[in-house]
């Protein structure tokens, strides 16, 4: 991609290369989705209907076109000239971008590799020697190291360096992307907890990842089962009428050889316990009450331990290595969360020092500073594999909403200094309550959003969509609150 917008032949190329690009993707799917499939030899089915024919030839057509457009811009030698010179500074750009990158991943890399060392030792149940210590003590050390590309030698002009960071951008964007894809958008929060977390998992201790909705626990507890344990995990949702027999386990009747017997069949815990995986107890303070008092004795247990099943007569379950709880809550509060009930003082005591607060990304940044989190987030959820954006989007509009999300998640987890504070009433401030009582535009909203205008291709605009968000918050202050912020960040709803 050429970025020199200053000379209007550069522009032109870059412009009709971009297009080009989206037309080859488009035609390569349009054949693939009409591409002949395996059939029996009598049975005769036609491989393409007239409409995708008729789409296949406008798509080869605009293909030629822009072929074409591109040949004429070549043809004048200067400009010929001007993008071979452009190419050979991209080409320079572009080797600065991908060393800085190869630092990062090594940097990252050197970290791993010494979390390694420490999981490996915890797997084993010992600490670690005196050696390992040393390597970790390095490798932690090396990966904190690194030069940046304003240190660099061969930055010879603000340019290079401009562009340097922008490809580098787009690199960091295509792996965002990916990670987003994966299910969890590795921030640093997210990194610093998986690191802390990880070796309590493979000990088999508790974890409690406590925060505000949408904040992404749910996925952090999945990666922290996929990835530290290698296990997929047991997820209960503590919503619905869900209870304790359905946890642990019931007996069922069956038929058995004529007769009807009863059975008794494991829930989802005992299966973890048994199987050796993980299990996720999602929203763990929506879950009945006689099961949080049987979870304080089953916090306890590690695997190895022996669970005497009430259920079943008593009968021993032994557990299994990989077998953890990870319980996921968000805090009830006077004005949020009704219907949950505070975890008591003795539950969360269970987890000892595996208690996280996963805050909303970019917590602790000032109101004036542009939210790198949340703007990652964003971008993440719509380019392309190459890391750019759709055309019907622009970096300011993505720039703004990722603003006001960032706004509206501190503003309801109760932000009331600097800007923030424009948000909150007087009566709501006098009385602690946060400025939003019940929406915000958390992650996975934010992400929902920004997929629902690049889904529908220009048919529906941003301010489209953050209109139809805002009209489907049933709290009338929030909804006032909510347009507020939207329209202070320069978008018009309605």
């Amino acid at each position: 991609m050429l970025t020199f917008d200053a000379n209007p032949v550069l522009a032109e190329a870059s412009e009709i290369a971009t297009e080009l690009r989206r037309v080859l993707r488009a035609l390569a799917a349009e054949q693939a989705s009409v591409a002949p499939q395996p059939v029996a030899p009598a049975v005769v089915v036609p491989t393409e209907t007239g409409s995708t024919s008729a789409t296949v030839r406008a798509l080869r057509a605009e293909r030629t076109a822009l072929e074409e457009r591109l040949a004429d811009v070549l043809r004048v030698q200067a400009n010929r000239e001007a993008i071979d010179q452009a190419l050979t500074e991209r080409a320079g750009t572009l080797r600065l971008a991908v060393a800085e990158r190869k630092a990062e991943l090594q940097a990252r890399s050197r970290a791993a590799a010494a979390d390694g060392i420490v999981a490996h030792a915890v797997s084993q149940g010992r600490g670690l020697t005196a050696g390992e210590r040393t390597r970790v003590a390095r490798l932690r050390s090396e990966s904190s190291q690194s030069a940046g590309l304003t240190t660099a030698a061969d930055i010879t002009s603000a340019a290079r360096r401009d562009g340097a960071l922008t490809a580098l951008g787009t690199l960091r964007l295509r792996e965002a992307r990916e990670q987003l894809r994966s299910g969890l958008l590795m921030t640093e929060q997210m990194r610093g907890i998986i690191a802390e977390a990880g070796p309590a998992i493979m000990r088999g201790d508790p974890v409690l990842l406590l925060g505000e909705t949408g904040g992404a626990k749910t996925a952090l507890a999945e990666h922290l089962s996929r990835t530290t344990l290698g296990r997929e995990p047991e997820l209960v949702s503590g919503y619905g009428d869900i209870t304790a027999a359905q946890l642990i386990g019931s007996h069922e009747l069956r038929a058995v050889e004529g007769a009807t017997v009863s059975v008794f069949t494991p829930g989802p815990l005992l299966r973890a316990m048994a199987e050796g995986r993980p299990v996720i107890l999602d929203e763990v303070n929506a879950m009945p009450a006689e099961f949080l008092k049987r979870l304080n004795r089953i916090l306890q247990l590690r695997p190895g331990d022996v669970l005497g099943v009430q259920e079943d007569a008593g009968r021993e379950v032994r557990i299994a290595p990989g077998f953890a709880i990870i319980a996921t809550a968000n805090e009830q509060t006077p004005h949020r969360y009704r219907g949950l009930d505070r975890l008591s003082a003795e539950l969360v005591n269970r987890f000892g020092a595996h208690s996280y607060r996963v805050h909303y990304p970019d917590t602790g940044t000032a109101f004036e500073a542009f939210p790198v989190e949340n703007g990652l987030l964003a971008a993440a959820a719509i380019v392309d594999r190459d890391g750019e954006l759709p055309p019907e989007w622009s970096a300011d509009a993505l720039n703004r909403v990722a603003r006001a999300a960032f706004i509206s998640q501190q503003v309801f987890a109760g932000a009331v200094s600097g800007g923030f504070g424009e948000y909150v009433s007087t009566e709501r401030e006098i009385d602690g309550r946060p400025g939003l009582e019940e929406s915000v535009i958390a992650p996975r909203t934010l992400v929902a959003i920004v997929q629902k205008v690049s889904a529908s291709a220009g048919a529906v605009s941003l301010d489209r969509a953050l209109t139809r968000f805002v009209e489907g918050v049933m709290h009338r202050e929030d909804r006032r609150v909510l347009a507020l912020i939207l329209e202070g960040q320069g978008f018009r709803l309605g």
